[in-house]
């Protein structure tokens, strides 16, 4: 079955906006169709449409059941502002890959700015992220931090990890399996500079390395995303 976004009100699940849109003008579903409705809780509702207008098509739930893609951690990405195609494809794959929280935040070396339509595409895709990878609770797209907020930010985790491209090798390696909250730090295209650095580290932040190779901040942030939902067991 197809898979939705919605709303609960007064008992009925209702299918809004650019949902309806693509439910109603682009597969063209009619009542009596049966579909997938997520309402941003742990479980995937399968509904069937009672009625369709021009502002929204009202359903009604039929089953229900726990949502196998959701994560199990709270992994979340600290990414230093990239480029809009980069972040748009980090966003989409932490997404997919399971993290919880992705945060936007500001290093001396980024080019790049987060405008307010940025946030809201951004947002976008990962609830399209959602419907490919069966996860019915979106990733939190939070608002940009500063560089001293991400530090302060580090006593709520288990772990901080920071990706350190020019590290010759990892600091000593964490069981990932016993810890619940987990952070990732990646940089932008510029990286980080070496004060940027320390200030990790005298944080508590552990060094990872991803290889002798520099890799584009796109393909570290999926990297070590990757490595630590499958390392964690999330």
């Amino acid at each position: 079955m197809r898979r939705f976004f919605g709303r609960k009100e007064n008992g009925q699940i209702l299918i809004e906006g650019e949902e309806l849109n693509h439910l109603k003008n682009v597969l063209r579903l009619g009542v009596g169709a049966e579909i997938l409705v997520s309402l941003g809780d742990e479980n995937d509702y399968a509904c069937q449409i009672e009625s369709i207008s021009s502002r929204v098509a009202v359903c009604r739930i039929i089953g229900k059941k726990i949502c196998a893609g959701n994560p199990k951690k709270n992994i979340v990405l600290f990414q230093a502002v990239a480029k809009r195609e980069k972040f748009e494809f980090i966003v989409q794959k932490a997404t997919e890959i399971g993290i919880s929280k992705v945060v936007p935040f500001i290093s001396k070396n980024i080019v790049a700015k987060v405008t307010e339509n940025k946030m809201d595409r951004l947002k976008s895709i990962a609830i399209n992220a959602c419907k490919q990878c069966e996860r019915t609770i979106p990733p939190e797209i939070s608002e940009v931090k500063t560089f001293d907020e991400v530090l302060k930010s580090f006593k709520d985790f288990d772990v901080v990890l920071f990706a350190n491209e020019r590290a010759e090798k990892s600091d000593k390696k964490k069981d990932l399996t016993k810890m619940k909250n987990i952070a990732i730090i990646v940089g932008s295209e510029g990286g980080f500079d070496s004060k940027e650095k320390d200030k990790f580290t005298s944080a508590g932040a552990t060094t990872v390395s991803l290889g002798k190779r520099i890799l584009r901040c796109e393909t570290a942030a999926v990297a070590l995303m990757s490595l630590v939902s499958i390392l964690s067991e999330n």
